[in-house]
């Protein structure tokens, strides 16, 4: 029983952590989002908000 408690808890804090990481994908995202319609290039936004270059531009279309 201990065991099963031990396990239910590691994929509950791993769960957690995947929900913050997505979280946090999500924010930049919109950031960067925000940050082509002010019209920044797209190499500032990937220093603003550690997005690739690529996923920059995917954003674009």
């Amino acid at each position: 029983m201990r065991d099963y408690k031990a396990e239910l808890k590691t994929a509950e804090r791993k769960g957690i952590e995947k929900g913050r990481e997505e979280g946090m994908e999500k924010g930049k995202i919109e950031v960067a989002k925000s940050f082509l319609r002010m019209g920044l290039s797209i190499e500032q936004i990937a220093a603003g908000t550690g997005l690739t270059v690529e996923e920059i531009r995917k954003l674009e279309s």
